[in-house]
């Protein structure tokens, strides 16, 4: 569903080689995310700083201490924003456009629970229901 070529793009381009597979993805998760690609998908998006942060449970202090001082981020940030350029990337494929993908992200969704997807990130099943979400509304299946 998702392009991972968007992907690369939302995360800031060839900083890490490229990807094509999620697969493809685990040396450089394993080594950690740039702390710079925060910046290139939060560029992307249409979330306030706070929210864009809080999604990936990451606080503004220690994402700008890591820009600042060239620290990578953990494993487990990297998946989550790994996670958030997936989402973003698939929801844009789906609905057409990066601004309709942005205002899906934050609009509570039945099939969530009636939560704003942006809000499920940030866990494993989070993360698949909104993937399986967005398969439905791909395939014309009320979601």
């Amino acid at each position: 569903m998702e392009n991972m070529t968007l992907v690369r793009e939302l995360l800031g381009g060839s900083d890490f080689g490229s990807p094509r597979t999620e697969m493809d993805f685990v040396p450089i998760i394993r080594k950690g995310f740039k702390a710079s690609v925060l910046g290139s998908l939060r560029k992307r998006t249409s979330l306030s700083e706070d929210a864009f942060y809080r999604s990936l449970g990451i606080a503004k202090r220690t994402a700008a201490r890591r820009k600042y001082q060239s620290i990578r981020l953990k494993p487990v940030e990297s998946e989550l924003v790994l996670r958030f350029a997936r989402v973003l990337a698939a929801a844009t494929s789906v609905l057409g456009s990066e601004e309709k993908a942005n205002q899906w992200l934050l609009q509570p969704n039945r099939s969530l629970g009636n939560i704003a997807p942006i809000e499920a990130l940030d866990t494993g099943i989070g993360f698949q229901q909104i993937m399986s979400t967005l398969d439905r509304i791909e395939y014309g299946v009320y979601s």
